[in-house]
């Protein structure tokens, strides 16, 4: 039992470990169906149908949990632990009952008439899409052991990072008004708050304590409506209450008060690597030895998801971060996704998400798999290499990453030293030559003849150590 647990905490804030401790007493049996029937909507009709609950039992044959995935869709409303302890001791499940509040009866929970008012008080404004409408955001994994590293202890070839549930600040919406002047859209350069458009929603600047956070406000759109944005936005929570790594984003807390989707991170100082590449608002050009680290350092933070069965869909340059000493950061994680059974297969998905100029030819057809975020990052490195955006309508080609076919073709004109970054210096040709291939590789159409993130990373820390050693030279 969490003791932080009350019959008022809402669903969706039961621990992943506490889920997984259910389901152990709710999935043998297909017991979790006599919960699922059980479970209402506030004018009193079933919230599920019997379709839903094929599909519920067919997540059984993908080593995945009905129990688990049952709370992580009920959880998307404000439904709480007291409605479930009760429709649980309905059931005769007391053992289930008492893991979540002991000693607790049916009485002290909720009575019917206090269920009555509470569930038609504190329903959610933000609905619960149908299964069927909706990809449900899959359970975080257990912690690898192989990949469970300790950061106190720096090793050749490990990673800095854990896994484990975090806690996180949940903030009145009134607050992270205040710390934002009330959400100035003034670019903080005009003295406003406004950073700029992140995934989803727009960022702004904020300070808690003489400490800055980045706060990014969720909003709906014509082709994001508000319950998509919803399970977006607990993926990310899930995602970064789980996962924890060096080259990760750090998030604070969040606010879902007032109808509104807030998440809120630690500032980071050199903003995204897209804006960094572009020189935005007169800063610096980023030196080769730079691009370098921050190309090791994304690498790292990708590899340490893929190494933790988590693919993130949507990487991008900016969707990498970079503090005020340049450490990149991965960010972004409302489409994040945790492979079925733990492992690194394809899943495919009927809604195809992430950004036209980075995605593989296979996430188009709607699969999902961690060489679709190596694909990415091929161009990535083409962006860091060339200081070029990764679309540009008045480019031929538009998309950065066909400017291969160009340079690897002999009867065309353009040559790998052409396409380096003018504005770069300390570069040499044998190192970009290295990188440029690495691309290539991570380019290649064939998801199968793709590296792997970590022979990415092995291969950008053998350039990283050749330009550590001759500029110390």
């Amino acid at each position: 039992m969490d003791k932080s647990l009350t019959s008022a905490t809402y669903i969706r804030n039961i621990s992943y470990r506490l889920r997984r401790q259910l389901s152990d007493f709710l999935d043998p049996q297909d017991t979790w169906k006599e919960v699922i029937v059980s479970i209402r909507k506030r004018n009193g009709e079933p919230r599920y149908s019997q379709h839903h609950v094929r599909r519920f039992e067919g997540l059984v044959a993908q080593g995945r949990s009905p129990t688990v995935e049952l709370l992580n869709d009920w959880g998307t409303s404000n439904s709480t632990v007291g409605e479930l302890v009760d429709i649980l001791k309905s059931n005769k499940l007391l053992a289930a009952a008492d893991l979540l509040l002991p000693n607790t009866t049916v009485e002290e929970v909720t009575s019917p008439e206090t269920l009555q008012i509470s569930s038609a008080e504190t329903h959610s404004a933000l609905p619960t899409r149908l299964l069927e409408e909706r990809e449900l955001p899959p359970p975080p994994p257990p912690p690898p052991v192989s990949c469970n590293l300790q950061p106190q202890i720096p090793q050749e070839d490990t990673e800095p990072g854990h896994t484990g549930e975090l806690e996180l600040t949940s903030f009145l919406y009134s607050e992270l008004k205040r710390i934002t002047g009330d959400f100035d859209d003034r670019s903080t350069s005009n003295g406003g708050s406004r950073l700029g458009e992140g995934g989803f929603g727009t960022v702004y600047k904020g300070f808690l304590d003489n400490r800055p956070v980045a706060v990014k406000k969720l909003n709906p759109m014509d082709d994001m409506p508000m319950d998509t944005l919803q399970v977006q936005f607990y993926q990310e929570i899930q995602t970064l209450t789980v996962l924890k790594h060096e080259n990760l984003v750090d998030m604070v807390g969040f606010s879902t008060d007032e109808q509104q989707l807030c998440l809120v991170y630690a500032f980071m100082a050199n903003g995204s690597v897209l804006d960094r590449l572009a020189c935005l608002e007169g800063s610096p050009p980023l030196s080769w030895q730079q691009r370098c680290l921050i190309a090791e350092g994304a690498a790292r933070g990708l590899e340490y998801l893929h190494c933790n069965h988590h693919i993130h869909r949507d990487v991008k340059s900016a969707n990498i971060l970079l503090d005020e000493n340049l450490v990149a950061k991965i960010s972004d994680f409302g489409l994040t996704r945790a492979s079925a059974n733990q492992t690194s297969t394809t899943m495919m998905t009927e809604r195809v998400v992430g950004t036209c100029a980075y995605m593989a030819p296979e996430a188009l057809r709607g699969e999902i798999t961690p060489k679709s975020d190596v694909f990415s990052f091929g161009v990535v490195l083409l962006e860091i290499l060339s200081g070029l955006p990764p679309s540009d309508e008045n480019r031929e080609p538009q998309f950065l990453m066909d400017v291969r076919y160009d340079i690897d073709d002999e009867d065309e004109a353009l040559t790998l030293e052409d396409f380096m970054d003018k504005k770069m210096r300390g570069w040499h040709l044998s190192h970009a030559t290295n990188i440029y291939s690495l691309a290539c590789n991570c380019l290649h159409d064939r998801k199968n003849r793709r590296p792997v993130m970590k022979q990415v990373l092995s291969e950008i820390r053998g350039v990283v150590k050749s330009v550590s050693l001759e500029s110390d030279v």
